[in-house]
Order: C-alpha cells, then structure tokens, then sequence
C-alpha cells in the first residue's frame, strides 16, 4: 500500500491536477458571471446589467447592489427572480452526465475527466456553502428560500459523495486530496485575495 500511495504522489498528472484547480476560481466566478449576463439580457432585458457590475466574485454584492436588485423584483416573475439559481448548476450537471457515460463506458481516468470534475465542483461548492449557512442561519431563511435551496443541496451533495465513492478509485481521491485541495486554496487566494480584485473590482 505504501508502495503505491508513493507511486500515485510521484506521477506527472498530478501537476496537471494541480494548475487545473488553480484555475477554480476564475473558472467559477467568470461562467457565474457570462451566466448571469446572457439570463438578464435574454429574459430580463438587462435590467440587472444597470445595476450589477460584473466582478470577480461573479455574484451582486455590496448592500446598495442588493437593495436595487429587491427594487427591481417586484416587476418580474417567478422565473426572472429565481431562474438564474437554478441555470448556474446546470453546467456541472451537464458535466455530471458527461462524467458519467465516459465512466460507464471506460473506468480509467483520463486528463479531460478531470476537466469535468472541476465543473462539477462548481456547483457542489455552491450547494456545501448553501448547506452550511442553512444550517447556522436556518432561522432567518423564509420557507420559499428554504424550498429553493433543498433541492440543488441534495442534488449535488449526493453528485459529490457518488463523485469520491464510486466514480474515484483511490488514485483519485488521494490526488483530490492533496493536489486538488492545495490548487483549490492556491486559487482562492490568488483569485479571490489579489488577481480578481485587480482585474475585475467591485464597484463602489
């Protein structure tokens, strides 16, 4: 077993892995932000472009952005107010089905399969982070927000645990472990303390 942890840690695609979840980041937050683009000015008629100026997070931040945003909503309906929730998860669920069918057919993990984990990471971050803040702030959350978020946190959640159990071997999860998850924090440091906001700022 030692023998192979070491042979596993000494293979060359563990670089590629690494720089690929260095891209995690800018990834996420730039498809959040072409995401958010396309859905306001296809159903919106870019009304949240007047308001929201796209940064690095990829998401409407500051408390003034916010407030214009809720002065805007009681004009739209169901679907412009909710719809881009839930179209943001859909290209890590594409990539899941993609994922999967390549599995089905070939269980030897190819460079490319990598790239669709790291999409499918995207969404299983978000649903961690939505589970999360549920769970300590369950209380403030009105029902109908509590219905949005259950089913993107289950679906995901159970897409990651089926991820890391049945999709990855061990070679998998070791280089998850530890090439991935120093990429991962490597890329939110670089993104998110110092390239994003010299790239793409915040507005004031």
């Amino acid at each position: 077993m030692k023998r192979k942890i070491i042979s596993i840690l000494k293979q060359k695609e563990n670089i590629y892995i690494f720089f690929l979840f260095l891209l995690f980041f800018p990834l996420k937050t730039q498809l959040q932000n072409v995401i958010i683009l396309l859905f306001d000015i296809t159903f919106r008629n870019g009304v949240t472009t007047e308001v929201f100026t796209y940064n690095y997070t990829g998401t409407i931040v500051g408390c003034e952005k916010v407030t214009q945003m809720l002065q805007l909503k009681p004009n739209m309906n169901w679907f412009q107010k909710h719809g881009v929730y839930f179209i943001k998860f859909l290209p890590s669920l594409f990539a899941f089905i993609f994922l999967f069918k390549r599995w089905k057919k070939d269980k030897t993990f190819k460079l490319f399969d990598w790239f669709l984990i790291i999409i499918c990471c995207f969404s299983i971050l978000s649903s961690i982070n939505d589970a999360y803040f549920l769970v300590l702030q369950g209380e403030d959350y009105n029902l109908s927000r509590v219905l949005r978020l259950l089913p993107t946190i289950i679906i995901y959640l159970s897409i990651g645990i089926f991820i890391f159990l049945k999709v990855f071997t061990l070679k998998e999860r070791l280089q998850t472990l530890i090439f991935g998850v120093l990429g991962f924090y490597g890329s939110f440091y670089l993104w998110m303390q110092y390239f994003g906001p010299i790239i793409l700022p915040i507005a004031s």
